[in-house]
C-alpha cells in the first residue's frame, strides 16, 4: 500500500498468440509502470467493510429494503484477497516468464512481516489494553492465537481479538504459501519450454483445489438441513463455542480461488508486458464500463440468492459456492481496468487514481483493522441504540474517526517501519541471477497492501 507500485508492463494482442518464454538474453529492458488504480481499489474494498458492519449495528441492514445489498459488503474480503494475489504474485510471474531469477523468498516474506504486522499489534494492544472493548481471550492461550495470527485454527479464540481479522490470518497462510507456489511452477523451467501453460495449469489448480476443499468442509456433518432451513447440531451455543471444523472455511485453501484469480491476471500482465503491447480491447474506452457493468450485475445476482442477512449466516453448501463463486466474478471484473488499459484515461480509470481514493487507499489497512470496534465506542459514547440508529449517524463519524486512526496508525508507525525494508541487511541481498541474464532484467518489485 505504502510503496509506488511498480512492475513491468509490456504486452501482446491474445492470450492465444505464441506461449514460448523470452529467452533471458533476448528479454529487453522492463518499461515500469505504476499502477495508480489499486490504491483507490483498496478504499473501495475498506470502505464496503466498513458499511457493512455499521449498516448491522445501526439495524439499517434489517430495516431497509436495501439491506440485501449492504448485507453482501462483505464481498470487500474477496476484492482484497484478489489485489493480494495479483500484486504479489507478479513479481513471480513476470521472472518465470522472462526465464530471470525469482525475487529472494526471505526478503519477500520480510517485506510482507513488516507492511502486515507492527499496524495489527497497535490495534490488538490499544484496543485491548486501552480501550477494553475487545478481549484476548484465555490467558497466554488467546494472547498467543492473536498475536500470532492463529485465530482461525483455535476455536474458543475465534470470537475474541479483532474480528475482522480473521482474514489476516488467511493472508499470513497466503503469504508463506506463494513463494513455494511459485517454486514448484518454476521447478526444472527453461528457455524454449511452455511456462505461460504452467502458469496457467498452476493457477487452475489452486482453483480446483479450493472448490475441493470446500465441497469437503461445508458437507462436515455439523449441521443439518430442516424444513429447508440450516440447523445447528453442535449445541445451542455453537455460534459462540464454533466446533473445530467449522473453522475450515476461513483456511486458506477455502480461499485459494479468490487469490488465484487475481494469480491468473498476474500472468496475463507479465506475458502481455514481455511483448510491449497491450491487447486491443483494453484501451477501447467501453472497456472499464463494461468490466464494472459486469461486476454490477454480478454483486446484483448473489445480493438477490436469499442469504440472511445476519453476518454469521449460515447457508446450504450450493449456496456457499455460489456466493464466492460471484464474489471471486465481481473482484475480477472490478480489477480488469486497473490492470489494463491506458490508466489515465477514461472516468473510472480517474476515479480510482484520484487523490481521495488514493488517500484512503493508502490507510485502508488501518481502515479495516479500526472501524469495527471504533463503532463499538461511539454508540456507547453517545448513547446509540444498536439496530435503531439512523444509518448514516453510524457510518460517517466511524468512518471519520477510522480514517483518522489508520492515518494516525500509518504515519508515526507503518511508514517509519516500512523504510527499514530497504536498509536492513540480509532480506535486502538480491537472489543471484543467472549467467545469462543481467542486473536490468531483474523484475521490480511490486507491493501492496494484502489485509482484507
Amino acid at each position: 500500500m505504502t510503496d509506488h507500485l511498480q512492475t513491468t508492463e509490456h504486452a501482446p494482442t491474445t492470450l492465444a498468440a505464441s506461449a514460448e518464454p523470452v529467452a533471458p538474453a533476448e528479454t529487453p529492458a522492463p518499461r515500469l509502470r505504476h499502477f495508480a488504480g489499486f490504491d483507490g481499489l483498496r478504499a473501495i474494498a475498506a470502505v464496503s467493510v466498513l458499511l457493512l458492519h455499521t449498516a448491522w449495528d445501526s439495524g439499517f441492514t434489517l430495516r431497509s429494503p436495501w439491506g440485501i445489498y449492504t448485507s453482501r459488503l462483505d464481498i470487500g474480503v474477496a476484492v482484497f484477497f484478489l489485489i493480494s494475489g495479483f500484486l504479489l504474485y507478479r513479481p513471480f510471474a513476470a521472472s518465470h516468464l522472462a526465464g530471470r531469477a525469482e525475487p529472494a523468498i526471505g526478503r519477500f516474506w520480510m517485506r510482507r512481516l513488516l507492511r502486515i504486522v507492527p499496524a495489527y499489534w497497535l490495534a490488538l494492544t490499544v484496543l485491548c489494553y486501552g480501550f477494553h472493548i475487545i478481549s484476548m481471550g484465555s490467558g497466554w492461550r488467546g494472547v498467543l492465537a492473536h498475536y500470532g495470527f492463529l485465530q482461525i485454527y483455535w476455536p474458543a479464540e475465534s470470537f475474541n481479538g479483532i474480528p475482522q481479522a480473521w482474514s489476516l490470518a488467511t493472508e499470513m497462510s497466503f503469504y508463506l504459501f506463494l513463494p513455494l507456489f511459485a517454486v514448484v511452477v518454476a521447478f526444472r523451467s527453461r528457455p524454449g519450454r511452455p511456462q505461460l501453460r504452467r502458469e496457467l495449469v498452476g493457477v487452475a489448480g489452486l482453483v480446483a483445489i479450493s472448490y475441493g476443499f470446500r465441497i469437503w468442509a461445508l458437507n462436515i456433518p455439523y449441521t443439518t438441513v430442516r424444513n429447508g432451513k440450516i440447523v445447528a447440531d453442535c449445541s445451542p451455543n455453537c455460534l459462540t463455542h464454533p466446533l473445530f471444523s467449522s473453522l475450515f472455511v476461513t483456511w486458506l485453501p477455502a480461499y485459494l480461488d479468490l487469490f488465484a484469480f487475481g494469480m491468473l491476471l498476474a500472468v496475463a500482465s507479465s506475458w502481455y508486458a514481455l511483448r510491449d503491447r497491450e491487447p486491443a480491447w483494453a484501451a477501447h474506452p467501453l472497456f472499464p464500463w463494461l468490466s464494472w457493468g459486469g461486476a454490477a450485475l454480478t454483486f446484483w445476482a448473489v445480493s438477490h440468492l436469499g442469504i440472511d442477512r445476519s453476518p454469521l449466516y449460515v447457508v446450504t453448501p450450493a449456496v456457499n459456492l455460489e456466493r464466492q463463486a460471484l464474489y471471486g466474478v465481481f473482484s475480477f471484473l472490478l480489477l480488469l481496468p486497473a490492470v489494463f488499459g491506458p490508466q489515465q484515461q477514461g472516468l473510472i480509470r480517474r476515479l480510482l487514481s484520484s487523490w481521495p481514493m488514493m488517500a484512503v487507499g493508502t490507510v485502508s489497512y488501518g481502515v479495516y483493522l479500526w472501524h469495527m470496534n471504533l463503532a463499538q465506542l461511539e454508540m456507547k459514547w453517545f448513547h446509540l441504540k444498536v439496530q435503531a440508529t439512523p444509518f448514516w449517524l453510524v457510518a460517517l463519524p466511524v468512518l471519520a474517526m477510522a480514517l483518522a486512526a489508520a492515518a494516525g496508525s500509518y504515519f508515526v508507525l507503518e511508514k517509519p517501519i516500512l523504510r527499514l525494508k530497504d536498509r536492513i541487511g540480509w532480506w535486502n541481498r538480491p537472489a543471484a541471477a543467472p549467467p545469462a541474464a543481467t542486473a536490468a532484467d531483474q523484475p521490480p518489485r511490486a507491493e501492496a497492501v494484502v489485509a482484507p
